[in-house]
Parts: C-alpha cells; sequence; structure tokens
C-alpha cells in the first residue's frame, strides 16, 4: 500500500475518541487555565489518553499551564491535513505525561499570518481523534465571529462554556448559549468561573443562573492562589487542596461521564476487596 493509499485510510478510520469544546463568550474568564485542569483530570483515568489544542495562535498559553516548551506544530497540521500520519501525533505534540499532549501553533509578533478553514479543522480533529480518547479544544472568544469556531464547537461532542460575574459576561454568554440551542444533539455543560472575590462582586450567583435560565453544572470559587500560583509552578490546581480541586474534579466527572471516587469510599473499597 503506498503511503498515500494509507494516509487516507488513516484519515477515513472511524474516531475512537470524544471532542470537548471549552469557549467562552467573553475574553478573561479562564477558559484556558480550566481546560488545562479537564485535560489533566482527564488524562489520569484508566485507559484515557488526551489531546488538547490551543487555537489562539497569538496570545494563546496552554503550554504555559503544563510548563511545556512551545511550537508551531499545530498551523503546520492545519496547514497540511492531508499529510497527517500517526507519527506526527508524537513528534507535533507536546508530551505532558504518557497520556496528555498538547498542541500550539503559537506565531511570533502580533500579526495573524494563518487562520484554518473549516475542512482543516474537521481533519485534524478526526486525526487526533484516532490517537487519543478525549480531544480538547480551547476556543477563544474571537474564533466565534466566524463559521470555524461555530462549526468546532457544533461539530463536539461536549461544550464547555464558562461564564464569569460581569454584566459583559453574562450578556455574551446568554447570546451564546441560545445559538447553541440550535444544535441540540451537543451536550453543554455552563461553568461559573469566578475570577474576583465573591464578596467584592454586585453580581451573585444566583443573579447569573437567574439571568441565564439555568443552573450552572459546576461553580468554580476565587482562590487565586490555586489557580495561578500553582500554575505558575507547574502544578494545576486540581491537584491542589481545596474548594478549587473538588469544583474541578467535578468538571471532569461531568465531561468524562465517570463518577467521582473519594478518598473514604476507595479505602473503604480496597478494604473490603
Amino acid at each position: 500500500m503506498s503511503n498515500q493509499m494509507a494516509n487516507e485510510h488513516t484519515l477515513d478510520s472511524k474516531p475512537r475518541g470524544s471532542q470537548i469544546t471549552v469557549v467562552s463568550a467573553k475574553g478573561g474568564a479562564g477558559t484556558t487555565s480550566l481546560l488545562a485542569n479537564i485535560a489533566w483530570g482527564l488524562s489520569q483515568q484508566q485507559g484515557m489518553n488526551v489531546a488538547c489544542t490551543d487555537l489562539d495562535f497569538i496570545t494563546g498559553d496552554l503550554d504555559l499551564q503544563f510548563s511545556v516548551q512551545a511550537n508551531n506544530a499545530l498551523v503546520e497540521m492545519l496547514q497540511f491535513p492531508d499529510c497527517l500520519e500517526p507519527v506526527i501525533y508524537q513528534r507535533s505534540g507536546l508530551k505532558v505525561n504518557d497520556d496528555l499532549y498538547v498542541f500550539t501553533g503559537y506565531q511570533s509578533g502580533f500579526e495573524q499570518h494563518f487562520w484554518p478553514d473549516v475542512v482543516s479543522m474537521q481533519k485534524v480533529s478526526r486525526f487526533c481523534l484516532q490517537q487519543a480518547t478525549h480531544l480538547l479544544w480551547d476556543v477563544p472568544a474571537f474564533c466565534l465571529r466566524d463559521k470555524v469556531g461555530f462549526d468546532t464547537l457544533n461539530s463536539s461532542d461536549i461544550r464547555v462554556v464558562i461564564v464569569e460575574p460581569t454584566l459583559a459576561s453574562i450578556r455574551s454568554t446568554n447570546q451564546l448559549l441560545a445559538k447553541l440551542e440550535q444544535s441540540s444533539s451537543t451536550r453543554t455543560l455552563v461553568v461559573l468561573n469566578h475570577t474576583k472575590p465573591e464578596a467584592l462582586s454586585l453580581i451573585t450567583a444566583n443573579d447569573v443562573a437567574s439571568t441565564l435560565s439555568r443552573k450552572f453544572d459546576v461553580e468554580i470559587p476565587y482562590s487565586p492562589a490555586d489557580m495561578r500560583g500553582g500554575n505558575a509552578l507547574g502544578v494545576l490546581a486540581i491537584n491542589q487542596k481545596g474548594r478549587n480541586a473538588k469544583a474541578l474534579k467535578k468538571l471532569v466527572s461531568l465531561v468524562s461521564g465517570e463518577p467521582e471516587v473519594s478518598k473514604s469510599r476507595l479505602f473503604s473499597w480496597l478494604k473490603g476487596a
């Protein structure tokens, strides 16, 4: 079989994983930090292999969340999606652990030299899902201005929509959720992320839920020491103690469909085994 035929066979193969898109309707809601924690949490579950990608080619910082050295490989993959082979997955991805690879396409300077089309996005997604059980796309708010962002959302198995308790974020999230309702086949999780101290905010969690006309699936408390300090040291918030870790583990459980197992329950199970 020729290389071209083998490659076509690979791209035509049925993906074995699920696609998850993490997005906020307004920038600054903590999308990348939450995606990194979800990706790590999924990679710790038995039998899970995770790929996570960052569509912000200019100011993205997914590499910093995991303390790995970024590259421009994702752009190359999107430019030449018909040339993808399994070996490219390991060579292009930034290895965080045996079950987690990060794909970036960061460009130098502040000019956007490349933006993918819908077909290229679909081919790269399909390719990654042939190598991993979960593919996570970090879709920045500006991607929602074109078809690429919305097609990625609508083609996902799960959409994680991040909202923060501000008027601008609530308004934009309302608009986004209304548009996403047109695609009822995809599961949407709404996460309230407190990026400022709750006590100093004039908008409560109940206010946000009432305005959005739906309950949150997960509420992430304000804890900069966990979310920022931990990430700067290469230690994600999900691996620390406190309310943040508990909320993030709940989010991972909802995404994966696997129930959480507390230490006490795990100890009881091991003791009785």
